[in-house]
């Protein structure tokens, strides 16, 4: 295939792709939107960097525009996928590292198009976007979430094969008896590259698509499995889980307990200082109970400012314990909203059960009338039932 259809068939994949993100990008979740915006604008950018090509072969365009620009949109919307990767996993990119190198890219290109120094040119273009590609394979391949694993990995691998595919066009120049000068040039070396940068987008394409679908998949597990506020389980998945544990503790016979807690004089916090104050306070209950409890526990907002916590293979008198720990961890921790510090207290009732029948409505109704002992008597206490 010569280069003039290449660069043809690489502008309507990248900018068809670009079009068609961008249109269904509105309809999902806003971290997912952003992922999906950076990756249609990356798109976009490389299409007009390969319709450069285009124009600069039919004297459209003058070619050392094309030389130049064509290069650094290209490698600025490389680095604006590794952005759309990081943004839909959430992690943590900087904006003057980026732009650093996009602008790094448009001098060095201005300088040795000016100079005359097409070798260093096509060495130095050719490395920095090798090396952009594999930035994406490395945010693809570490630490991908076990659900959507495999399709991380095929797209890291696929990012690290045109990395690897753009170093061999970076040394090209220094090996090769006849070096590639032009994006024209009909090289062996070229026809690799731009074979598998065509391969690449629609491949690549095809696994963003999937890609976003799994980041679907998790974010609406997250909303139907937690509770939005405090992002701790939710109710129903708190009782789900709490009656397989259940179910596990009669095969084994082991003890199971659970405590109840409420926030004491909750209404007077909504009352008093506005019902954000109460939100509030309600994510600093959950985020001080979570860092006093033991990795196996369940811990769910059970409605309002109620929380449950499931204490596997814990009898009663443990369960006491990590209850009054539990209480005074939250009677230290301090709640300061604004410019005030208002009190908070917990009133926990435990129960517990350590032989047939091992079930959750009992064990609940019980640790109900336990935490209603407590409340009865004064409150920023333990009662047992």
């Amino acid at each position: 295939m010569d280069p003039y259809t290449l660069y043809t068939l690489l502008t309507l994949a990248s900018v068809g792709k670009a079009g068609l993100i961008l249109l269904v990008a509105p309809q999902y979740p806003r971290r997912i939107t952003r992922g999906m915006h950076s990756w249609a604008l990356g798109g976009l950018m490389m299409g007009m960097n390969f319709a450069l090509f285009v124009l600069a072969a039919r004297a459209l365009v003058p070619e050392s525009v094309a030389l130049g620009g064509a290069v650094t949109l290209g490698i600025g919307g490389t680095i604006l996928v590794f952005v759309a990767v990081q943004e839909l996993r959430e992690r943590f990119y900087s904006k003057f590292v980026l732009l650093g190198v996009f602008v790094f890219t448009a001098v060095s290109n201005a300088y040795t198009l000016y100079a005359g120094h097409n070798k260093l040119r096509i060495i130095t273009n050719s490395a920095l976007a090798a090396a952009v590609f594999f930035m994406i394979s490395y945010a693809l391949l570490r630490s991908a979430p076990p659900s959507g694993r495999s399709i991380y990995r095929v797209t890291g691998v696929l990012a690290l094969t045109i990395s690897v595919v753009l170093a061999i066009r970076a040394v090209n120049p220094l090996i090769l008896g006849s070096p590639i000068v032009h994006p024209m040039d009909e090289n062996w070396v070229q026809q690799l590259t731009y074979s598998a940068i065509l391969i690449g987008n629609v491949l690549g394409s095809l696994c963003f698509g999937l890609i976003v679908a799994e980041e679907l998949n998790a974010e609406l597990h997250q909303l139907a499995s937690f509770d939005s506020l405090t992002r701790i389980y939710n109710r129903r998945v708190f009782e789900n889980l709490a009656t397989e544990e259940l179910l596990r503790a009669r095969t084994k016979r082991e003890p199971v307990s659970l405590l109840m807690i409420d926030i004491d004089h909750f209404k007077q916090v909504n009352d008093s200082h506005g019902h954000a104050a109460g939100d509030a306070a309600l994510v600093r209950v959950a985020e001080t109970m979570e860092e006093s409890l033991r990795h196996r526990d369940l811990f769910c907002r059970y409605g309002g400012e109620e929380f449950g916590v499931l204490l596997p293979s814990t009898a009663q008198e443990q369960a006491q314990r990590i209850a009054d720990r539990l209480r005074l961890a939250m009677m230290h921790a301090g709640f300061r909203y604004g410019e005030e510090d208002i009190p908070l207290t917990v009133s926990i009732g435990v129960a517990c059960i350590d032989r047939p029948p091992y079930d959750l409505s009992l064990i609940k109704h019980n640790a109900d009338r336990a935490l209603y002992l407590a409340k009865q008597t004064g409150r920023n206490r333990v009662a047992v039932v």
